[in-house]
């Protein structure tokens, strides 16, 4: 009877690995079931054959065979659990493996002293585990308590705090009460502004950030892992963070296509995901940020196409372009219900065909937009307010709007590189002498702050937009021993965050983290 009872777990076991090609792989296989489960699971299910079989050899077959799965399966986990990002299906099947053996060692014991009940019982057990713990394993997690945020800095009236990230630096955004920093071990770090101290951490040991994005309030975090382990599957593992406290309020799968900072463009509570639809025409999918729900799906009207994502959104407006024959178009569409609020149209005659360009850029906080658009036949440059679609200024191609460093846009016009002439906020006149060479530079509602390199070391100065005197502060770096690569959100090595209660600047691959009260 024990063998009977032994191939009867085994049957079992088989059963959960077929479960196991069922669950999600995560990012790093994107592609389950994959070849290593699917030999798995069928290793197991040649177990429960061979312990029915009534000749010892055949037992021990499927003892051997048992033993050999388990071994592949455990080190498959092990190999999922070092990338940072994890599915529950290599856990399942490896409960299910290991359980196997168990199962061909009962079919071989005569002795009847093997229980078969609590094989099951570990069955059930390890498979719930492996669902709901495993995904989580490589998470390091410590959050705070809820906290208000001090007004985003615009003067520095104090001396500068230092903070030292675990890693090198590779982004930092304002958010929650201070501004949240990612570095290279697959960490993120939020601190406080006026203080600098250290209010939560989230990690993913192994895997690697590549994209953290502020929602335009700054209440929530997008933050993008890619799998380590020098695997790269082309997926990526959304985490979804309180800003404040520092909390996963959501996470799951992310497509390659939205997995770097220029293409997440979370409005206040949503996520817009484009979605191709074939013949260069996608349509939009909205996903509520805290939930992971869809709420709504837009897809462009009969005889016109949405060419592309556009990679900004307002703060309560997902953008979608518009192409049809007798115009283009940028629509507003409101972010809970995909309900068009606004458009932005350039009629142009003939087919559009491929010959449109879309270039669009909003603010940090989402209320302004600076829009190009390009069509062979005609061209449209403007300043928008998000919410209503309004034209806040027609503006001039070969002066862009840099909209996204801040409240008060920055016009600059350039000539093979180098800056002839800028104006900030009601067009005044920046002063390019005050830094000759700039390494980052930022806007608020009153100055314009520019990251400065001297022969003195680096330095903050401070044009303010009324008739304010300007203002210099020396920045104490120490010397970088390698050359430090980009920030992930562009080619930048260099950041400058007006930032809740601090102005906070970083340098890629560095570990100093300073912040201006």
């Amino acid at each position: 009877m024990t063998p009977m009872m032994g191939a009867v777990v085994a049957a079992l076991a088989a059963a959960c690995a077929v479960v196991a090609l069922l669950l999600p792989g995560d990012a790093i296989r994107p592609d389950w079931p994959d070849l290593d489960g699917v030999l798995v699971a069928a290793a197991v299910a040649a177990v429960a054959l061979l312990a029915l079989g009534r000749s010892r050899a055949s037992r021990w077959t499927a003892l051997g065979l048992a033993a050999a799965a388990a071994a592949w399966a455990v080190y498959c986990l092990a190999g999922d659990l070092r990338s940072g990002t994890p599915g529950s299906s290599t856990g399942v099947l490896a409960v299910a493996a290991v359980v196997a053996v168990a199962a061909a060692a009962l079919a071989l014991d005569r002795s009847r002293r093997w229980p078969a009940v609590p094989l099951v019982l570990v069955l059930a057990a390890g498979t719930v585990t492996a669902v709901t713990v495993v995904p989580g394993l490589p998470v390091r997690s410590v959050t705070a308590g809820p906290a208000p945020a001090a007004p985003l800095a615009d003067h520095v009236s104090g001396d500068p705090w230092s903070w030292t990230s675990p890693t090198g630096v590779r982004e930092v955004v304002a958010a929650g009460t201070g501004v949240a920093v990612a570095g290279s071990g697959g960490d993120i770090t939020g601190l406080d502004g006026p203080t600098g101290a250290v209010r939560w951490t989230y990690a993913r040991p192994g895997a690697h950030v590549r994209a953290l994005v502020a929602t335009p309030d700054r209440a929530l975090l997008l933050a993008s892992f890619a799998p380590g382990g020098g695997r790269d599957t082309g997926s990526h593992h959304l985490v979804v963070l309180d800003a404040f406290t520092g909390a996963a309020v959501h996470d799951g799968l992310l497509d390659e296509v939205l997995g770097d900072a220029d293409q997440l463009a979370p409005t206040a509570g949503v996520l817009p995901k484009a979605v191709y639809q074939g013949e260069d025409d996608f349509r939009i999918e909205a996903v509520e940020l805290r939930t992971g729900a869809g709420l709504w799906t837009w897809s462009a009207p009969d005889s016109c196409d949405s060419p592309f994502a556009l990679p900004a959104s307002g703060r309560d407006v997902v953008l979608a372009p518009l192409r049809c024959d007798d115009h283009i178009a940028v629509l507003g569409l409101d972010e809970r219900t995909g309900v068009q609020r606004w458009e932005f149209r350039l009629p142009v005659s003939g087919p559009s065909e491929k010959r449109t360009d879309y270039f669009l850029h909003s603010s940090p906080g989402g209320e302004t937009l600076s829009l190009s658009l390009r069509h062979t036949q005609a061209a449209a440059d403007v300043l928008l307010d998000a919410r209503t679609g309004a034209v806040k200024s027609t503006l001039d191609s070969r002066v862009p709007a840099r909209v996204e460093l801040g409240p008060s846009p920055l016009l600059e016009r350039t000539e093979n590189g180098e800056t002839l002439s800028a104006s900030v906020g009601n067009g005044v006149p920046v002063d390019l002498a005050a830094c000759g060479s700039r390494l980052a530079h930022a806007t608020t509602e009153t100055a314009y702050w520019r990251l400065c390199s001297g022969p003195s070391g680096p330095f903050l100065h401070r044009q303010a937009l009324d008739s304010s005197p300007a203002l210099s502060v020396p920045v104490a770096w120490p010397a970088l021993a390698e050359v430090a690569p980009s920030l992930l959100s562009g080619t930048r090595r260099h950041a400058l965050v007006p930032a809740p209660g601090a102005l906070v600047v970083v340098r890629a691959g560095a570990t100093p983290v300073l912040g201006f009260p």
